[in-house]
């Protein structure tokens, strides 16, 4: 019988410096805390915060988190705060980005009712990216409302929302419904209930999501983060919203 071999007698690994790791968590209706965010990002986020979304009511120290509790209930996400509430999730993950701390995942982390997931960012590598590269964020949204539409927020270019409607004609068998396209934003109204679904619509919908993801990577797109953002415990509430990177130096 052989010997196990001695790892003890191995030599250590050799591993890159430990990345900064900080979270920024959705609480209550309103309120978006920095936990463990350098100062220095502050004002950068302030701004993304008025830049997207508008007035802020206040701002303070949450047992040591920089709080910022915002106008309006932006965590309900639903209704006429749908699309704003998209865009400000994605200016906050832009914003990190640009000061070079990219999505590590977000997580659910709490068991309280009517929780939001947590936004878990870590440092990028400063030997591996230029200034340029960060500043070159490409970031879209594509989020999936009530049980039958899928809306595209923002889209960069009429290509991405042309391989979005292949995926949903060539997966969805239902078909779609129609088609709204309004500020920046393109809804596709579905037959059926993809986001509810029921035997074989189980297969459908997955299908149609595979070949959305697969059709954006194709453009140079991949799916940078999925983050649960509303609050409202409704039947047909929103889903998930899926947030969408160009693949670059900064990040692949």
């Amino acid at each position: 019988m052989s010997v196990p071999p001695s790892y003890s007698k191995l030599p250590a690994p050799q591993y890159m410096q430990s990345p900064r790791v900080c979270c920024i968590t959705l609480n209550e209706s309103d309120k978006l805390r920095l936990i463990g965010v350098p100062n220095e990002l502050v004002p950068h986020l302030r701004a993304g915060i008025i830049r997207s979304w508008g007035k802020i009511q206040r701002e303070q120290n949450y047992a040591g988190a920089h709080e910022f509790k915002i106008s309006g209930n932006p965590w309900y996400g639903s209704g006429d705060d749908h699309v704003p509430t998209r865009r400000l999730i994605v200016e906050v993950v832009k914003t990190m980005a640009h000061q070079g701390w990219n999505m590590v995942q977000s997580a659910d982390v709490s068991k309280k009712e009517m929780d939001k997931d947590s936004l878990f960012f870590e440092t990028v590598d400063p030997n591996s990216v230029l200034g340029t590269d960060l500043m070159q964020v490409d970031m879209f949204c594509v989020s999936f409302a009530s049980g039958d539409k899928l809306r595209i927020i923002d889209a960069p270019s009429p290509d991405v929302v042309a391989v979005i409607r292949q995926a949903i004609t060539t997966q969805w068998k239902s078909g779609i419904k129609r088609e709204e396209e309004g500020k920046s934003v393109n809804t596709f109204k579905l037959n059926g209930y993809p986001w509810y679904p029921d035997g074989e619509e189980t297969v459908h919908s997955r299908m149609m999501l595979s070949q959305l993801l697969a059709n954006l990577r194709a453009l140079g797109y991949k799916l940078y983060t999925s983050v649960d953002i509303g609050t409202v415990g409704t039947l047909y509430q929103d889903a998930e919203s899926w947030i969408f990177r160009r693949v670059g130096n900064a990040w692949a």
